[in-house]
């Protein structure tokens, strides 16, 4: 009798785990910035160095890989969770020192980028732009290396 009490119980256990691994929680990269956290798209070895936000509506990173010398910059819509509705979201990276530039706007569900620019004896122009926004944000002459 003690025997068909434990293995009900643990019969009953393995059927709430199994029910509870069947709810999905949406991962970190998936999520929309509601607080503003950078989404590490960027890649491996980008951490953030700067941001700004785009009149409540969104916020720039820019991040910096230290081994290989590269800037990046991602704009970020807060609170855009709906994957059917678009909205018109920008990213751009300049170098000073010669005016390269990379930009990504078009019509995105969460954000827009990554964009690179070697950021090794330069300083950068960077910044971002999220629909509604009135304007866009954005940085020159910063983080020079």
């Amino acid at each position: 009798m003690q025997n068909a009490r434990h293995i009900g119980l643990r019969a009953g256990i393995s059927l709430c785990a199994a029910v509870a691994g069947l709810i999905a929680i949406p991962a970190t990269a998936d999520a929309a910035p509601v607080n503003g956290a950078y989404n590490g798209s960027c890649g491996s070895g980008y951490g953030v160095v700067d941001s700004i936000d785009i009149s409540g509506y969104g916020r720039a990173f820019l991040t910096w890989n230290n081994s290989n010398g590269y800037n990046c910059v991602v704009t970020q819509k807060y609170g855009a969770n709906d994957a059917g509705e678009l909205y018109t979201i920008g990213a751009w990276i300049e170098r000073t020192a010669d005016h390269y530039q990379e930009e990504d706007r078009d019509l995105y569900h969460r954000y827009a980028g990554p964009v690179y620019a070697n950021g090794r004896g330069t300083c950068i122009n960077w910044g971002g732009y999220v629909e509604p926004a009135p304007t866009g944000s954005s940085q020159y002459n910063s983080h020079c290396g």
